[in-house]
């Protein structure tokens, strides 16, 4: 059974292959290892001589197991068993494989070869690949590396608690509200200018995932009514269902901010502007980041902000990406991702644009202090190219005929990668959201040569998708 699962590539190994008992080997633990960061982030682990111990967070174990369930299922028929027979011994296999309960971590952590008197691991800290993690992660780190702890905060994913602690502190922040019922979102909506311009949203969710900007009363009990009765939440141990959070919808660009931390010291590793736009009845549709050097007052006050909001937050070991709009007011939070590397696959751009990543920056702040201290605190004014993470968008759904345009994007001069999401006969989905992205396509070269490559692609997104609709099958 273990060849198996091995074979079925969506279970983690559980204890490294140390062979050395004379030398100590830096060791990081890894929560959720999920996609193509658990690959990239490997890869840097290795260069690094650095060992890597995988475990699967209990918020995103049922996520694992039905990916093994459906990895079994398709391979049902080589093994000559029904999947049901499987299933038990999938989720005792898996389980094997998820992170202990608050109070077993050092029982677990000795079990796995990576804590007690005898092991040869020298464990640096933990990172997480997945939103649903991060609080794991965070425990993990704070029991098993107390010197390196970021503590235990549910501000840096609750978004009301995150706006809360920056209000208090003096940092510009959202005015919001906490909500369980119609008439209390009314009384927060009368406090709000005109016109009207509110976000609905869950409390902890991520992606754009069940967001909604309303224009008015009407259309804010309608989304209040649907995010009410669905559990949104990505971690229901920390932040209970059954509220929504209505925020002001604030003014000005919006832009990432990619961070890495070392005892308290913030570096920017890569400085991103947004585009995104309203379509297909979804009010922010990601259509582009664009990586973008530190070239004056307004991008040094946005880095500042995202600096001294990690302080307020208490962060000091590990990745981060912080959004934020730079508003009339001045730079405001959007939201903080404290312990996750940004959701997109940037490392091409940003290696080529940069020089530098932010996975190497953030296993040289765990794991070597010379390189740590060469990396600058934010980008230069001018990056070496200019760089664009194009996602795809569609606004038809159905099943995919034929995918148009194939040759015009791959003799886009700046093109540096391209990843189509739907190949014939797969299902298109509306874009929506992030997750719901049609693929993406990297671009890096001169100003102009990659602002013409975005505008050709953007005149071209509508006609690319050939799809079968539902109603005419």
């Amino acid at each position: 059974m273990r060849s198996l699962l091995a074979g079925l590539g969506v279970l983690a190994s559980s204890t490294p292959a140390w062979t050395d008992s004379t030398r100590k080997v830096p060791t990081l633990i890894y929560v959720d290892p999920v996609d193509y960061e658990r690959r990239i982030l490997l890869d840097a682990c290795r260069a690094r001589g650095v060992e890597c111990v995988e475990v699967w967070s209990r918020p995103y174990f049922s996520t694992v197991l039905e990916a093994a369930v459906n990895a079994a299922q398709e391979r049902a028929a080589d093994l000559g068993v029904a999947v049901e027979e499987l299933y038990e011994s999938l989720r005792s296999e898996v389980e094997e494989h998820v992170a202990p309960y608050s109070g077993d971590e050092v029982a677990w952590a000795a079990t796995h070869g990576i804590f007690g008197a005898h092991t040869s691991a020298d464990l640096l800290g933990v990172l997480c690949g997945s939103d649903a993690g991060l609080a794991t992660a965070e425990r993990l780190q704070d029991v098993l590396v107390p010197t390196r702890s970021n503590g235990r905060n549910v501000a840096r994913r609750d978004k009301f608690l995150t706006h809360h602690t920056l209000a208090a502190a003096g940092l510009a922040s959202a005015h919001q509200a906490v909500v369980k019922s119609w008439p209390e979102a009314e009384v927060f909506l009368n406090t709000l200018g005109k016109p009207l311009r509110a976000v609905v949203k869950p409390r902890r969710g991520q992606g754009s995932l069940r967001v909604g900007l309303a224009h008015s009363h009407a259309e804010v009990k309608h989304m209040l009514t649907f995010l009410l009765s669905e559990a949104a939440s990505l971690d229901h141990e920390e932040v209970a269902p059954g509220d929504a959070l209505l925020q002001e919808m604030i003014d000005g660009d919006e832009w990432a901010v990619d961070l890495v931390s070392r005892n308290g010291e913030h570096k920017v590793v890569a400085l991103w502007r947004y585009d995104k736009r309203p379509v297909n009845g979804a009010p922010f549709v990601y259509f582009c980041d664009e990586l973008r050097g530190v070239e004056g007052p307004r991008e040094r006050a946005i880095c500042n902000y995202a600096m001294a909001a990690l302080g307020v937050l208490g962060w000091r070991w590990g990745p981060s990406h912080l959004e934020i709009r730079d508003s009339s007011r001045g730079p405001v939070l959007v939201e903080a991702n404290a312990g996750r590397f940004n959701g997109v696959n940037f490392l091409p751009l940003t290696s080529k644009c940069i020089g530098y990543t932010m996975y190497g920056s953030a296993l040289d702040a765990f794991c070597n202090s010379a390189n740590w201290e060469a990396i600058p605190s934010m980008p230069p004014s001018r990056l070496k190219f200019a760089g664009r993470l194009v996602k795809l968008v569609s606004s038809v759904e159905g099943v995919l005929q034929t995918l148009h345009h194939q040759d015009l994007i791959y003799a886009l001069p700046s093109l540096l990668q391209y990843y189509p999401k739907y190949s014939p006969g797969e299902e298109v989905s509306l874009t929506v959201d992030l997750s719901s992205s049609a693929g993406l396509v990297l671009l890096a070269g001169p100003q102009t040569q990659v602002d013409q490559d975005y505008s050709t692609i953007l005149g071209i997104q509508s006609e690319m998708f050939d799809v079968v609709t539902k109603a005419s099958r």
